[in-house]
């Protein structure tokens, strides 16, 4: 894969994660596993929502990177720029009280999101906190849809004991990622790296 080809899946994936996160926030049928463990975590100690992501962001890069994950600058670049996108492209997207166009919004997300986190994670430029922990887990042998599903339910079960805002949506999220995950990355030809086993 050319520079050039890796560059262009970056920003697009940015861009997509910067129009998924709204549309579930617009759904209002539950926010990501990711975001549940943050608003647990501002509802616990009473912490900024942004404080609270930068350090469940180093808490999980530092995880994945133990297991073995490989980091890059786009980790920090991602979050900073998502941030940024999401930010705007909340005041763009209208609110709805119906279920049927709030449920649009939800699949819209969930899929939209899909799609750019295997856009980033063919990358190897860096993807964003749970990707991280979900490619570590890959590193040490796991399949793609376990690990996703550790990645996200960690944060999804911790966040809902402190009492962090969680929905049907979540629960969506947290179990169909993984397919949609493991199903993007084999159609982008891409194989996560896995760790030879020591010998003796």
């Amino acid at each position: 894969m050319t520079r050039a080809t890796r560059l262009n899946r970056l920003f697009v994936s940015w861009v997509g994660v910067g129009i998924g996160v709204p549309l579930l926030v617009r759904a209002e049928l539950g926010v990501a596993p990711f975001d549940v463990l943050n608003t647990g975590l501002n509802h616990r100690t009473g912490w900024s929502f942004g404080l609270c992501f930068i350090v469940m962001s180093a808490l999980f890069f530092g995880t994945g990177y133990l297991l073995g994950a490989k980091l890059g600058w786009a980790c920090l670049g991602g979050t900073l720029t998502i941030g940024l996108l999401v930010n705007r492209v909340l005041t763009l997207v209208p609110e709805q009280r119906a279920l049927v166009p709030r449920s649009a919004y939800l699949l819209a997300g969930i899929l939209i999101i899909a799609a750019a986190i295997c856009l980033v994670v063919s990358t190897d430029l860096g993807p964003g906190p749970t990707e991280v922990v979900m490619l570590g887990l890959i590193n040490r042998g796991m399949g793609v849809i376990p690990a996703r599903w550790i990645s996200d339910g960690t944060p999804l079960v911790v966040g809902a004991a402190m009492g962090g805002s969680i929905g049907v949506g979540t629960v969506a999220f947290a179990f169909g990622m993984g397919p949609m995950v493991k199903f993007g990355l084999r159609r982008l030809g891409y194989r996560p790296h896995v760790a030879a086993p020591h010998a003796g």
